[in-house]
C-alpha cells in the first residue's frame, strides 16, 4: 500500500468510496448528488486543503483522509474532517497503516499535530484512540443548531 496526495482524476472514486462507507452502519447517512459533491468541494478545493489517499497494490484507492492544514503557535496542525476506509478491508489494520504512511507526509508538510473529531459509540472511536489519538481534558467539541 502506498499513501498519497489524493490524485485528482480520483476524485469521483473518492466520492464512491466516501458514499458507500457513510451510508452503511454505522452511520447510515443520506446524500443526494448534488449535497455530496457541494460537501466534497468543499473538503478538497480549499486553498489550505489537504487530500490524502491511500492505494492498494493494484493503484485502486482504498482509502482518504480529507481535512485541513492550519497554522497555529505550536506550528501546522492537519484538521480531518473526514478519514474512511472502503468497507472491504476494515479491521484489517488498513486504517492503521494509512496513519502511519500519512506521518510521513505530514512530516515532509512540516506539520505537527492532527485532530480530529469523532462520535463516542462509534467504532471509529477506539480505532483512533488504538492509533495513539488522545481526548483533551480540557476541550470539548459544541455545536449549536439555528432554528429555521
Amino acid at each position: 500500500m502506498k499513501a498519497c496526495v489524493l490524485k485528482a482524476n480520483d476524485y469521483e472514486q473518492m466520492k464512491k468510496l466516501f458514499l458507500d462507507v457513510f451510508s452503511s452502519e454505522p452511520w447510515f447517512d443520506k446524500w443526494d448528488d448534488m449535497q455530496l459533491d457541494l460537501y466534497m468541494k468543499d473538503l478538497t478545493e480549499n486553498n489550505n486543503s489537504l487530500s490524502i489517499a491511500m492505494y492498494d497494490e493494484t493503484e485502486e484507492l482504498i482509502g482518504c483522509s480529507l481535512g485541513y492544514v492550519f497554522n497555529w503557535w505550536e506550528g501546522r496542525e492537519y484538521y480531518i474532517k473526514e478519514f474512511f476506509i472502503s468497507r472491504n478491508i476494515q479491521g484489517q489494520g488498513a486504517g492503521s497503516n494509512f496513519f502511519e504512511l500519512m506521518d510521513d507526509i505530514l512530516r515532509d508538510k512540516d506539520i505537527k499535530h492532527i485532530l480530529l473529531s469523532t462520535e463516542k459509540t462509534v467504532p471509529a472511536y477506539r480505532f483512533y484512540q488504538k492509533n495513539k489519538f488522545s481526548v483533551l481534558d480540557d476541550s470539548v467539541f459544541l455545536v449549536k443548531k439555528i432554528s429555521e
